[in-house]
């Protein structure tokens, strides 16, 4: 379907959400999404037993809730709206979760687990579910690739404003709407849309929780637009409406300008290092530094780190304070890649364990504040919508020098992980949650779903042995 420039955005976008259909997409678009399902679901492996992420399900499981959509891998069931919540939680718990640089939001774990919680409530096909992700994803993606970087600049996150957009025409697609029911969801996930970037200066946990804001709001925003209760058909365009509120100098043909023709979601990056998707390349660059000159922290007297612009005081504190902080710092993630590449490798990846040791470690920890992070016109002249890339250069106490340069990090779309390596890295997260059977088994569903499977199996089979989730690891 072809868009109508004569139209408003938001109507132009809920009618071709309406009128989307799979064989719509190239064959290379509904392979990827089934790759970024997968990924979903390795993403909620390692997130689901973090702390935060326990918290938020004990907490729904005593709010309660009818019982028809799965908290995956314990198996209870509530209502989907909480449902999309908690799934939404563990998806964002460890900053693991795929991430869309242009957009600066992480579509994979505010639509996913909407779409998961409402196809398994409606017992949808899988084809229907892949239909309603991939629209999920495209909504979400270009709202905020035509918002940024005011949207960021004026202090808000993405994945909790555009991912209740696209999350709500996602799960409108479930609910059948029509193009006037798919504009009135998101005009009700107007009133849901929000999350502050107040954490980057000062911390908290709720960071944790904006992909479950966003699926969440984009369940209730077509609930409720089913029930009668919609939104204005204009809220991306209007005086008062997204475009206005959360950007005021947005472009609107950043949405429609190739909608059903190119597709955004296959710009976005699976992430090997549980940190920032603009960190990666550095810590790419590194493991590799790390490995090939067998370096410990002590022996660097001086690191150099080439950054673009828009991360400049972001990502850029020297000294973090707690996880999360040091998980958004491209110094201290440096610093431990640095010390970690002689043992593990110029192929391994930053994992939250390593984080929580690094910030104990004085070594690592002297090491990121001497780290300088500088503005770098080659490094910049290569950051766009899907990557950012890095330069690394280091001294050593003996006077040798050394640099690295990584213009693709792994995991973005010019080094994209196959699906093969996504079903390895899948495999080793969870091999210890379920028997080998029934991993293959969630595998080859989700392999399957634009052919015969179903989402309620993959739900069902998606299921940690009794102690699994309490289990230290």
């Amino acid at each position: 379907m072809s868009a109508d420039i004569t139209k408003g955005t938001t109507a132009v976008l809920a009618e071709w959400a309406a009128g989307f259909r799979l064989g719509d997409a190239p064959d290379a678009v509904v392979e990827r999404m089934k790759a970024l399902v997968l990924d979903l679901l390795r993403v909620v492996a390692v997130g689901a037993r973090l702390p935060w992420s326990r918290s938020t399900r004990a907490l729904a499981l005593q709010l309660g809730g009818k019982g028809e959509s799965s908290l995956l891998l314990c198996g209870s069931r509530i209502d989907a709206a909480r449902a999309a919540f908690v799934n939404g939680a563990y998806a964002h718990a460890c900053d693991l979760d795929d991430t869309h640089v242009g957009s600066m939001h992480h579509a994979g774990a505010s639509i996913l687990p909407a779409v998961l919680a409402v196809a398994e409530r409606e017992d949808s096909g899988g084809r229907v579910l892949l239909e309603a992700a991939i629209i999920g994803y495209e909504a979400s993606l270009r709202i905020g690739l035509a918002t940024q970087p005011a949207l960021f600049q004026r202090g808000f996150m993405a994945t909790p404003t555009c991912g209740a957009m696209g999350a709500a025409l996602a799960v409108g697609k479930l609910l059948k709407f029509n193009a006037q029911d798919m504009a009135g969801a998101l005009g009700a996930a107007g009133a849901y849309a929000g999350g502050l970037a107040q954490f980057y200066h000062s911390g908290g946990v709720t960071k944790r929780l904006n992909g479950a804001r966003g699926a969440e709001s984009g369940v209730m925003a077509a609930f409720l637009t089913r029930a009668g209760i919609w939104g204005p058909r204009d809220i991306l365009e209007g005086e008062a409406g997204f475009f206005r509120a959360f950007s005021g100098n947005a472009d609107p043909e950043k949405v429609t300008g190739d909608l059903g023709r190119g597709f955004r979601l296959m710009e976005v990056s699976t992430k090997i290092h549980a940190g920032a998707g603009r960190l990666q390349a550095t810590a790419d660059a590194g493991l590799r530094l790390g490995f090939e000159h067998k370096l410990s922290a002590a022996q660097i007297t001086d690191v150099e780190v080439g950054i673009p612009k828009v991360v400049q005081g972001r990502l850029t504190q020297l000294d973090p304070p707690d996880l999360q902080s040091a998980q958004l710092s491209i110094p201290f993630s440096l610093a431990m890649a640095l010390s970690l590449g002689r043992t593990r490798g110029a192929q391994a990846a930053l994992r939250r364990e390593d984080y929580e040791t690094a910030l104990v470690d004085a070594e690592v920890r002297a090491l990121s504040n001497r780290t300088r992070c500088v503005l770098d016109a080659e490094v910049e002249a290569g950051t766009n919508t899907e990557e950012v890339p890095s330069r690394v250069s280091i001294t050593l106490a003996d006077g040798r020098k050394f640099e690295a340069r990584e213009p693709h990090p792994r995991g973005s779309p010019h080094r994209r992980m196959s699906w093969d390596e996504l079903s390895a890295l899948f495999r080793d997260t969870v091999a210890d949650a379920m028997p080998a059977a029934t991993l293959t088994k969630v595998l080859d569903l989700v392999a399957s779903l634009d052919r015969d499977s179903r989402p309620r199996e993959i739900t069902a089979a998606f299921v940690g042995t009794p102690d699994w989730l309490e289990r230290d690891h």
